[in-house]
């Protein structure tokens, strides 16, 4: 049985949502600092990037960033609209442009060097 063009973009946007709640919970999974926490978001947004290709890489991540900018305390301090005023609100607007550059660099098709690369990240 073959798998139809619906099937595969609801598997992929259900893909997406995991990576985005994987994030989320990366954020949770961390090394506290003075200035700032060392967390596992950072190899959620490369898993991203990696397995789910560019567009749907940055998807996940530009979900993760309105979740938590609408009041969900998914970041590593909280939530909220207020948190653009946190001193690591821009890395978290990084984490969109850096799933996609890392997708587009695995490339689109399945393959041996994406799994690779998967590993590595």
């Amino acid at each position: 049985m073959t798998a139809t063009a619906s099937h595969i973009k609801t598997r992929m946007l259900i893909l997406t949502a995991l990576f985005a709640a994987l994030t989320a919970i990366g954020a949770f999974l961390r090394i506290p600092t003075p200035w700032s926490s060392f967390t596992l978001q950072v190899f959620f947004v490369c898993m991203a990037g990696v397995l789910l290709g560019p567009k749907y890489g940055a998807l996940s991540q530009l979900v993760y960033v309105v979740l938590g900018l609408a009041g969900l305390p998914i970041f590593t301090a909280g939530g909220g609209l207020g948190y653009v005023f946190q001193p690591t609100f821009g890395f978290l607007l990084s984490y969109i442009p850096a799933a996609f550059v890392i997708g587009w660099i695995a490339g689109n098709t399945p393959s041996r060097k994406r799994l690779t690369l998967a590993c590595i990240a």
